[in-house]
């Protein structure tokens, strides 16, 4: 799902089913800790950015 767009929100990862909140919210701290992903702050949402991903679909 991270590969599949540049962003994702936390209730996307729970929809899929990979997890409960707590489990998925922990990946996702996880992940933005070791610097593959960025939280943005957008209204009451927080999304996880994949800054890489994003440079690729930039330069293409």
């Amino acid at each position: 799902m991270l590969f599949k767009l540049p962003y994702t929100e936390r209730q996307s990862l729970i929809d899929i089913g990979l997890g409960t909140p707590k489990t998925v919210g922990n990946y996702l701290i996880e992940l933005e800790g070791k610097g593959f992903l960025k939280s943005n702050k957008v209204g009451k949402a927080k999304l996880y950015l994949n800054h890489e991903l994003m440079k690729v679909l930039e330069q293409g």
